[in-house]
């Protein structure tokens, strides 16, 4: 048995043992800052950074290909606009064309013709010669100048179609005539014999024809016998007339 000496020493040792074992719990159990912990997290930081830039650059470069794909949309977009214009454009060039010929063939229809009508009496000889023009020296009416009383001549101041008529009286007697006809442009349209030896008589020639500008119409005596016209009488006029028709 142990004396109470030696009793009192081992309480004292298995207390001491028993506080040593504390410590190192309490040692264990607090947060460590070693070296090797500051390196673990510094390492998970840019593991987690390099994530992070590459998470951005991936942003950064999805950003830049919609921006690409955006500009080259625009650029395609603007390529068809520009074709669709230049073929706008083209179409209406060639519209503006059909519809230009179509107004300078419809224009020559629709043109306004200058008002060409003529009136000339008076023969200047009684008695013209045969195959002679018959001149009919007075103008009674002629707005557009187309007649020339000094040469008997009807001169188209517009291509269209023209009526004429000439009107001849004779004087009577035992033996009295004229076989006349109208001329255009060196042939005969229209002609007509005048013949009485008792009354006085007159007769006309009509004719409608289709002139050119420039071509020109008159009165030609074909056969007369001697002094068969009357000129300057009241009542009875030798004539040559024209009218633009159309």
């Amino acid at each position: 048995m142990l004396s109470h000496s030696e009793l009192k020493m081992e309480l004292r040792m298995n207390s001491f043992i028993i506080l040593i074992c504390l410590l190192n719990h309490l040692v264990a159990c607090e947060p460590q800052c070693s070296k090797f912990d500051y390196e673990e997290k510094t390492l998970a930081k840019m593991i987690r950074t390099e994530i992070l830039v590459e998470q951005v650059m991936s942003d950064i470069k999805q950003l830049k290909q919609q921006t690409n794909d955006a500009v080259t949309s625009m650029e395609k977009l603007k390529t068809e606009l520009r074709e669709s214009i230049q073929s706008m454009h083209a179409e209406n060039a060639l519209k503006f064309e059909e519809y230009n010929n179509t107004i300078m063939k419809w224009k020559d229809r629709i043109e306004i013709k200058p008002d060409v009508v003529y009136l000339a009496k008076d023969p200047t000889t009684q008695s013209p010669s045969h195959g002679s023009a018959i001149i009919f020296g007075t103008t009674m009416y002629d707005e557009s100048q187309s007649y020339d009383n000094s040469s008997g001549t009807f001169t188209a101041p517009v291509a269209g179609v023209y009526a004429f008529t000439a009107q001849m009286c004779l004087n009577p007697g035992s033996y009295t005539f004229i076989y006349y006809e109208i001329v255009a442009n060196g042939k005969k349209v229209s002609n007509s014999l005048t013949y009485d030896k008792d009354t006085n008589f007159c007769n006309t020639a009509q004719s409608f024809v289709a002139l050119d500008n420039g071509q020109t119409v008159h009165v030609s005596a074909l056969s007369t016998s001697a002094v068969p016209l009357r000129q300057n009488h009241v009542y009875e006029w030798c004539t040559f007339s024209g009218i633009l028709i159309r």
